[in-house]
């Protein structure tokens, strides 16, 4: 075969070539088969047969990709090899993967193993190219899923560790070949050969969440997500198909870890939909729910309006529907007693009170943040109460301790908001944000335009999207500290001027 037919087809090589059947795992790397005759044996060789259990890794030790496919092709040398692999990841296959190439100086090792060339030098200290590591590391991926060889040091190996046949306990052929060498990054290169013949191994995958299939949800329920395979950058979380949280930090958890008021919802069956993106793709889980609350309210022992009371009055409550942390009696606006053990029971001395009518209110907040009350007048009809001894003078207080140099302020972080990047909005927004550190103050701005500021928790407003014209539009979460650092999240969202 003449030097300028080899140019063309290596020519074509670059260019690409057709890939394997579609029905293959793991899709063959485009390459150029370049056929000579000699210094080959042919074979019948199979998948079926099994009898392919090694690749062999060399170097050309010198030469350039055109040189190297003429001299192992043709009969030009008393050698060969099934690939070779030019610097900038061009393949030429030489050999019949059914045929037994001349490569490892080792007649038994040859009948049952691959070898691929790439050019290069042994003892370079440069090494090999990426491109050369990511194409040999493809090509052998396709190899080990098409003959199911393990990836390990045990069955790819260099040409260095083939034994000599003619000395038992010398190794690199019975020339004593030790390519690929040194340079060569063996760990690397079988990292990528896993990730090419086992991606569905490697791929982003949504791993577990705290909420079941089919679990019946009640209250407030902690909604966090773990994924698995590379970095992800944001999780997405929807119900019913809307997107109503997003987190970009880790442990990825909704609402900022404080989880899913399921009160907010009408009872029955909501599909919950996590979708985890990362550099190299998403990975979606979406699960089936049913929610179930019962009303909240708080009952209390026999009350009725305008009643007469006097003394201390003592009132039993409680209340159904869901869990509550404690129960409050308010007297005029002003809270007089609480229990926060059920059963629960709370006093009011009325004699502090002026004779006359008083408002009393119940109130009981449940876990989920629905309240509960129970309000109605009652008349306090007590005797004069005697005057009391004048209390004695205070102590004079000791002098303060000098107070310690403040700590200075952690600068504050916007970690996520309930709006994703990219989302198209309608009509009036409910739009609420998550910060940490010290914040004093959060504003919500559309285009550079503060339309909103809050000094307290909960950091939410609401944007009514009709306001700017549809199209894109740049959303800012600002935080600030009292010391005047800030922290910006900035996302751009989609108006549909609907």
């Amino acid at each position: 075969m003449s030097r300028g037919v080899v140019l063309l087809l290596l020519l074509c090589a670059v260019a690409g070539a057709p890939v394997a059947a579609a029905g293959d795992v793991v899709k063959r790397p485009a390459l150029t088969f370049v056929r000579g005759q000699g210094s080959y044996t042919e074979a019948g060789r199979s998948p079926k047969s099994h009898t392919i259990t090694t690749i062999v890794i060399h170097a050309t030790d010198g030469g350039s990709m055109l040189g190297n496919v003429w001299w192992l092709s043709g009969g030009h040398s008393h050698a060969s090899a099934h690939f070779v692999i030019s610097r900038d990841g061009s393949i030429v296959q030489l050999v019949h993967l059914s045929d037994v190439a001349w490569h490892a100086g080792n007649w038994k090792v040859n009948q049952h193993s691959i070898g691929i060339e790439h050019v290069g030098e042994t003892y370079d200290p440069a090494g090999f190219t990426d491109e050369q590591y990511h194409s040999s590391a493809h090509l052998v991926a396709w190899l080990v899923r098409r003959y199911g060889i393990p990836v390990d040091r045990q069955h790819i190996v260099g040409h260095s560790q083939v034994p000599d046949p003619n000395n038992p306990g010398e190794y690199g052929g019975s020339d004593h070949h030790t390519d690929p060498g040194p340079h060569w990054r063996w760990g690397f290169y079988l990292n990528l050969v896993r990730h090419y013949a086992f991606p569905e191994r490697y791929a982003l995958h949504v791993d577990t969440t705290t909420i079941d299939r089919g679990q019946t949800l009640t209250g407030i329920v902690p909604w966090s997500v773990r994924t698995k395979g590379p970095a992800t950058r944001r999780v997405d979380f929807a119900i019913d198909g809307h997107v109503v949280w997003t987190d970009q930090r880790r442990p990825f958890a909704f609402a900022g870890g404080r989880g899913w008021n399921t009160t907010t919802f009408e009872n029955g069956v909501h599909v919950l939909t996590v979708r985890a993106t990362g550099k190299e793709g998403t990975a979606t889980q979406r699960l089936v729910v049913h929610v179930v609350n019962h009303d909240f309210a708080l009952t209390t022992s026999a009350l009725r309006a305008w009643q007469k009371v006097k003394g201390t009055l003592r009132i039993r409550a409680n209340v159904r529907g869901a869990t509550t942390s404690g129960i409050g009696l308010y007297v005029d606006g002003h809270v007089v007693s609480r229990d926060r053990v059920a059963p629960y029971t709370v006093r009011w001395n009325s004699r502090k009170v002026h004779d006359g009518r008083h408002w009393i209110c119940l109130a009981a907040v449940a876990r989920d943040g629905r309240v509960a009350k129970r309000r109605l007048p009652l008349v306090v009809a007590n005797h004069p109460i005697p005057k009391k001894k004048p209390a004695p003078k205070p102590k004079p207080a000791p002098k303060p301790k000098p107070k310690p140099n403040p700590k200075p302020v952690p600068p504050p972080q916007v970690t996520a908001q309930n709006l994703a990047d990219g989302q198209a909005v309608s009509g009036v927004v409910d739009w609420r944000a998550h910060a940490i550190g010290q914040v004093a103050r959060v504003e919500f701005a559309v285009d550079g335009t503060v339309i909103a500021s809050s000094t307290t928790e909960p950091w939410a407003t609401t944007w009514d999207s009709t306001t700017v014209a549809a199209g894109p539009h740049t959303l800012e979460v600002r935080a600030y500290t009292k010391d005047g650092q800030q922290a910006v999240l900035t996302i751009t969202v989609t108006s549909t001027g609907a």
